[in-house]
Order: structure tokens, then C-alpha cells, then sequence
């Protein structure tokens, strides 16, 4: 019975862990090179991303005007919206009462589901497999939260190809990083975008940076946590950095953010940037995500001499009780994908047929799931 129990368990991961509709939706593949273009109810437009957008899909304009899309022209690449309303962003504490009685805990994890990612007026192309600039751009990232007292853990880990299976690899790495760095305050996914660079470039102190767009996915429990962290994230930047993070975008896929209830993708500019500029962004936007979710309180903690330093406006850290509901989510999930799965294979190949096909690789996924696969250590 505890055999039976345990062929059940490690089915159930693996179908978890490496079910191919979780990434399939999650990305756009075409052989010629292109972008979406949304415009809204008078044919303006609103913005345009290297990624198919699909009807109900959601955009959040860097003026915080919400919108849906109501119709999608793939043939043109032409996405349609309606204006749904106005987003009140979270207001900034205007002192360190918030800070005080209350601080998001844990590491910020990183990592780059493609990592091929470059920019070509810096690396000489737009892809470079295993080894793209986003990850020079990620590693900058990590070193600008460090500096911000904020322990943060990038992995390199290649997801090559760049395909449809990329964010299936991704999330085992994902898997990796918070089960090994526990407790976790917020997964990010750095990639660059790849639209003309004139969408993506801005100035902050007299220096050229890159713009940054938040991707949302929408098709996972986590979905209100995330953009409520999204939306934190873009209240600080509009109050410290204006213009500094452009928009965000609400997509069908999941991004592997089901994860963890503080998990987002970030576009760090594009390929016709320079790589430079999107690693000074990331000195902003460490200080943003600071402030966003330590109260902007994790520097200071960090100095011997306990002073203050920086930016004294401070926002309001992520209220561990709204967004605990995550962990839950998860949980429910993984029994639906179990009890679904194994009902499908259980119906479609019989019940001796489904173990004898499934235990030896679920066995095997099983195993590097809890970090004994010794072969797997880098």
C-alpha cells in the first residue's frame, strides 16, 4: 500500500512539475521576427510586445489606465481594447511607522527562462545560446539588491532552446531555487523584450536607462498576489522614478508564477539596447523593490551604526496575511493535477500499463525533486 502510495505521489509531481500545457501558452514562436500591437477603442495605440496577446488579456498603461483586450487580429498581429477603468495604486507611507511595525522577510530569488536573451548593440547579437547579456543584466540585479541589504541567489541554469518548452525547464530551476533558499519573499524571471528600442528608452538623474515592463500571468492562483506586488512595485517607481517602469501586462500564460505568491517577470529594455543602460537600471529598480517590499528598511538593518539611509518615503511592506493564501492555492493545485492525472492515464492505458510506463521516470523526477540525483549537481 505505501509502494502504491508513493508511485501516486511521484506521478503526481512530475505531471506537475513537467505538465506541457503550463508552457505551451506562455510564449509566442514564429519564424519570422514581428510584434503584437495593441490600440484601444479609437485605434490608438497603447503599446506593442514581442508576445501574442490574446482576447482578455489585460494592459496597464504607464498612466495606470486599465484595459482589456476585446478582440485579437493574429493575421495583422493587431490586438483590440477597451478602457476598463483607472487603477488606484498603493499610496506611499510618508513615514516609518510601516516599516516598524511590519517587514517582508526572506531572499529574492532570480533567474532567466531565456537565457539566450542579449542585446545587440553590446553583445554583437540577439541570442547567444546558454550564455545571453540578460544574464549580465540578472547578475547586476542580484548585486544591486545585495547592496541594498537584500539576499538575493541567481542561478544560470541554461533553458536552451528558446522554444516552447522553455518555461517547463525554467520551472524545475524555479523549483530548485526556492525549495534551496527558504523563506523566499519574491521569485523574478529577467528577460529583455524585443520590440524597437524607442519603446523601451528613458532618462532617470541625467543618465540613460531602459524602461521596464512587469508581465503578469493570469492563468494561475497566484494571480491577485502577484499584481497586487506588481502594482506596490509600480507606485514606488512612479513616485521615485517616473516613467522608469512603462506598463504592465497581464497575459494568458501562468510564467511559472503559480509558484510562489510573489513572483514576477520582468522585460529589462530590449535587444536594440545597449546592455549597459539595462544594468544601470537595475540599481533603480533594487531600490524600488527595497522599498516596495522591506519598507526600504533592509539597507539600514544591514549597517553596524543601525542610521538611516536613503529615501525616507517608504511603502507599506506586503501583508503577509492576504497573500499567504498562495501556498494554499498550491497545494489544492497539486491535488487537482494529481487526482486529474492520474484519472486520465488510469482511463486511457489501465492501471498496470499506467505504473509500469510512469513509476521509472516518475521515480527518477522524484528523486531530483527532493535533491538526491547526485549526477544533476553542478
Amino acid at each position: 500500500m505505501r509502494k502504491t502510495v508513493n508511485r501516486i505521489l511521484a506521478a503526481g509531481i512530475l505531471l506537475f512539475v513537467l505538465l506541457p500545457g503550463t508552457a505551451i501558452a506562455d510564449d509566442w514562436y514564429e519564424p519570422d521576427p514581428g510584434y503584437f500591437t495593441l490600440v484601444d477603442e479609437q485605434g490608438k495605440e497603447l503599446t506593442v510586445m514581442a508576445r501574442e496577446i490574446f482576447k482578455d488579456d489585460e494592459y496597464i498603461s504607464g498612466d495606470n489606465k486599465h484595459y482589456k483586450v476585446v478582440r485579437v487580429d493574429k493575421a495583422k498581429r493587431y490586438a483590440y481594447a477597451k478602457l476598463v477603468g483607472e487603477i488606484t495604486l498603493p499610496a506611499a507611507a510618508g513615514d516609518g511607522a510601516y516599516a516598524a511595525a511590519q517587514q517582508q522577510k526572506g531572499n529574492i530569488v532570480l533567474y532567466a527562462t531565456h537565457n539566450d536573451e542579449s542585446y545587440v548593440p553590446s553583445d554583437g547579437k540577439e541570442s547567444i545560446k546558454g550564455k545571453g547579456g540578460i544574464l549580465d543584466v540578472a547578475e547586476s540585479f542580484r548585486a544591486n539588491l545585495e547592496k541594498k541589504g537584500i539576499k538575493a541567489f541567481l542561478d544560470k541554469t541554461s533553458h536552451d532552446p528558446h522554444d516552447a518548452g522553455s518555461y517547463r525547464r525554467s520551472r524545475q530551476t524555479a523549483v530548485k531555487l526556492i525549495k534551496a533558499n527558504m523563506p523566499v519573499a519574491a521569485a523574478f524571471d529577467i528577460h529583455r523584450d524585443a520590440v524597437p528600442k524607442s519603446h523601451y528608452v528613458t532618462e532617470v538623474d541625467g543618465q540613460d536607462m531602459v524602461k521596464v515592463r512587469i508581465v503578469i500571468g493570469r492563468r494561475n492562483q497566484n494571480r491577485q498576489a502577484n499584481q497586487e506586488l506588481a502594482q506596490k512595485i509600480k507606485s514606488v517607481a512612479d513616485k521615485t522614478y517616473p516613467g522608469l517602469i512603462k506598463d504592465i501586462f497581464i497575459g494568458r500564460g501562468s510564467y511559472n508564477q503559480e509558484l510562489s505568491p510573489r513572483a514576477l517577470l520582468f522585460e529589462i529594455g530590449t535587444h536594440e539596447n545597449t546592455k549597459e543602460a539595462a544594468q544601470k537600471t537595475t540599481a533603480y529598480l533594487a531600490d524600488i523593490v527595497s522599498k516596495a517590499m522591506f519598507g526600504g528598511t533592509a539597507e539600514r538593518q544591514s549597517r553596524k551604526t543601525g542610521e538611516s539611509t536613503g529615501d525616507k518615503s517608504r511603502i507599506k511592506p506586503i501583508d503577509q496575511e492576504k497573500t499567504s493564501g498562495g501556498g494554499r492555492g498550491l497545494l489544492w493545485l497539486l491535488i487537482v493535477l494529481v487526482v486529474g492525472g492520474i484519472g486520465f492515464l488510469f482511463v486511457s492505458m489501465g492501471g498496470r500499463e499506467m505504473f509500469s510506463k510512469v513509476s521509472k521516470s516518475a521515480r527518477q523526477e522524484f528523486s531530483s525533486f527532493l535533491g538526491r540525483n547526485k549526477r544533476n549537481k553542478r
